[in-house]
C-alpha cells in the first residue's frame, strides 16, 4: 500500500446538463431577422474581421482583442448572417486561447456553442477552455455532449484524459457521471487497442443498478476485464444482483488469465510498444510469477542496451522505460533483492518523467528505504524532488516524512506530518489510513475505515483494501505494518461494518 503507481495501465486531458450546452443560450443569437450578405453592414463587419485576422497574425494581441470584441459587442452582432457571427467567434476563442485568456475563451466557446451550426471543434474549444478555467462542471457537460452528438469521434480523445473527466464527474459532480458514461458506453468507446475501460464500466454499473435498470447493468458488466474491478464489485453489496446474473466472469483466477491472454495478444501484434509490455510483466506479478516476470523484463533491457537509439526500438520508450525499471525493482524486492532493488530504483529515479524532473520513482526509492530501515536516505531522497507533485505525491511526500520521523524519534516532525495527512486526508484517504497505521494508532484508523464503509462515493475501495491477496516477500516493517492492519481488520466493529455493505474473500493474486 506504499508505492506510487504507475499511471493507470493504458496511461495518464485535457468536466450539467448531459443533453445540451452547460450555459443558457443567449436568445439575441438567433434574431428573427438576418441582415442579408450584400447588407452594407456585413460588408463593413466582413472587413473589420479581415483586419483583426490580420492583427492577429501579427500578434498584435491587444489591437486584434479591441477589434474583434468591437465586433462581437456592436448593436448589430445578433442581426448578422449565422455563418459570420459564427466566425467571428471562433476567431475571437481562438485568438484567447492562444493568450491563455481561458476566462474569455470559454465565454466566446459557450456562445458559440448555443449557435444553432455549432459543430464539433467548437465543442471541443468548449471542453479545452472549461478544462483550463477549472470549470468542472462544464468540463463534463461539453464531453458528454461531444459523445453523444458525434461518437464516433471519441477515438480522437486520448484514454486518460476521457478517464481524467470521468473521475472529475463522479468525484465533485456526480449527478452527470450517469450520462457522460452512458454516452461513452453506448459509442462503444474503448481505451488504447481495443481494451475496455474497466473502471468506467464498474462505475456506470453501479449508478445503473441505484437507479433500478438492472438489466442494463448486466449488460454492461460483460464488458469489465480488469481483475480488480471484477474484485470490487464481488466485495460490495450493491452490486450482488449483477455478479450472480454473471457468475463465470467474477471468477477471478480464470479472468487473471483472461486479462493475461489479452494483454500479451496486443503485445505480440505492438511490440514497439512499452506500455504493453509492462501490462504483461504486471500481469505476471500479481499472479506471482517472478521469474517469468523478471525474465521478460531482462529482455527488454537487453534489446534497449543492444541499440544506440531505444526510441526507434520503442515507440513509447521515454514516457515508459522508467515505468519498466520500476516494474522490474518490484521484482525484486518480490524474491528477496533487495540491495538490487534499490540499485534499479536509483536508476529509474534519475530519468525524466513525462518530460519533468522525476517524481515517481523517488518517491518509491523513499518508500523501500523506510521498509529497510534507512529513513535518513529516504529523507535524502525526497529533497532532491524538484518538479510539482499533485495533490496525492504531495501525501506520499508527507507520509515518507512521518514514517522516517518515526524511525528517527523525531516527534515533532511526526506531529507536523501527521497535521498535514489529517487535514488533506479527503486528497488520499488510503495514504492517511497508512500513517495511521505505521504510527500504531490502530482506533483512529479503525474510525477512519469505519467512516469509508459509511461513505458510497469510498466504500468500495475500502472493501477492495480489506480484501485478503497473496502475500509477497515482504521486510520486518512491511510485516510489522500487515499484522496491524489486519488487527484493524479483524476488530469486532469493524468486521460488522464489512458485513453490512460488502464481505472479506481471499484470492490468489497480490493487492494492486
Amino acid at each position: 500500500m506504499w508505492k506510487t503507481p504507475r499511471p493507470p495501465v493504458f496511461a495518464l486531458l485535457l468536466g450539467l446538463a448531459a443533453c445540451g450546452p452547460g450555459h443558457p443560450v443567449n436568445p439575441g443569437e438567433h434574431p428573427t431577422t438576418v441582415a442579408g450578405a450584400g447588407e452594407p453592414g456585413v460588408a463593413l463587419v466582413r472587413q473589420q474581421l479581415a483586419d483583426a485576422r490580420k492583427l492577429v497574425t501579427d500578434r498584435n494581441w491587444p489591437e486584434a482583442d479591441k477589434a474583434l470584441q468591437e465586433i462581437i459587442q456592436a448593436i448589430g452582432f445578433r442581426r448578422l448572417p449565422l455563418e459570420l457571427r459564427h466566425e467571428v467567434l471562433v476567431a475571437a476563442g481562438d485568438a484567447a486561447m492562444v493568450q491563455g485568456s481561458w476566462t474569455l475563451a470559454h465565454d466566446y466557446s459557450a456562445r458559440l456553442t448555443s449557435l444553432p451550426n455549432a459543430d464539433f471543434d467548437d465543442w471541443l474549444r468548449r471542453l479545452k477552455a472549461a478544462t483550463a478555467m477549472g470549470d468542472r462542471s462544464d468540463m463534463v457537460s461539453a464531453l458528454t455532449v461531444l459523445v453523444q452528438r458525434w461518437p464516433a469521434r471519441t477515438v480522437q480523445f486520448p484514454p486518460g484524459s476521457i478517464l481524467h473527466i470521468i473521475d472529475v464527474a463522479t468525484r465533485t459532480v456526480p449527478d452527470a457521471a450517469l450520462p457522460l458514461l452512458q454516452a461513452l458506453y453506448d459509442a462503444h468507446w474503448t481505451l488504447k487497442w481495443g481494451i475496455e475501460p474497466s473502471v468506467a464500466w464498474r462505475d456506470l454499473i453501479l449508478r445503473l443498478v441505484e437507479k433500478g435498470r438492472l438489466s442494463q447493468a448486466i449488460d454492461v458488466s460483460s464488458h469489465v476485464t480488469d481483475i480488480y474491478m471484477l474484485i470490487s464489485m464481488r466485495a460490495d453489496r450493491r452490486f450482488d444482483a449483477v455478479v450472480a446474473a454473471n457468475a463465470p466472469l467474477f471468477d477471478i483466477d480464470a479472468a487473471a488469465r483472461r486479462a493475461f491472454q489479452t494483454y500479451q495478444a496486443a503485445a505480440e501484434k505492438a511490440p514497439d510498444v512499452l506500455e504493453l509490455q509492462l501490462n504483461v510483466i504486471e500481469a505476471l506479478l500479481r499472479q506471482q510469477r517472478y521469474e517469468a516476470a523478471l525474465a521478460a523484463c531482462d529482455s527488454i533491457l537487453s534489446n534497449i542496451r543492444s541499440t544506440n537509439y531505444p526510441e526507434k526500438l520503442y515507440s513509447d520508450y521515454e514516457a515508459y522505460y522508467h515505468w519498466i525499471l520500476n516494474e522490474r525493482a518490484d521484482l525484486l524486492e518480490r524474491v528477496g533483492r533487495w540491495d538490487e532493488a534499490v540499485g534499479q530504483l536509483i536508476a529509474a529515479s534519475k530519468l525524466p518523467e513525462n518530460h519533468s524532473g522525476n517524481v515517481s520513482q523517488l518517491l518509491n526509492l523513499a518508500h523501500i528505504y523506510c521498509d529497510l530501515d534507512r529513513p535518513r536516505e529516504a529523507l535524502d531522497v525526497i529533497s532532491r524532488i524538484t518538479a510539482r507533485t499533485s495533490s496525492h505525491g504531495a501525501m506520499q511526500v508527507e507520509k515518507i516524512r512521518l514514517n522516517t520521523a518515526s524511525q528517527l524519534g523525531d516527534s515533532l516532525q511526526a506531529d507536523r506530518s501527521m497535521q498535514y495527512l489529517e487535514t488533506h486526508h479527503a486528497d488520499a484517504p488510503d495514504d492517511y489510513e497508512d500513517a495511521l497505521i505505521y504510527t500504531n494508532q490502530l482506533d483512529r484508523a479503525a474510525k477512519l475505515l469505519l467512516e469509508r464503509l459509511r461513505d458510497r462515493k469510498q466504500r468500495t475501495q475500502a472493501l477492495v483494501d480489506v480484501q485478503t491477496y497473496a502475500a509477497p516477500l515482504r521486510t520486518p516493517r512491511q510485516v510489522t505494518y500487515e499484522s496491524r492492519w489486519d488487527a484493524v481488520i479483524a476488530r469486532p466493529d469493524v468486521r460488522a461494518a464489512i458485513q453490512r455493505v460488502g464481505r472479506i474473500e481471499k484470492y490468489r493474486v497480490e493487492e494492486r
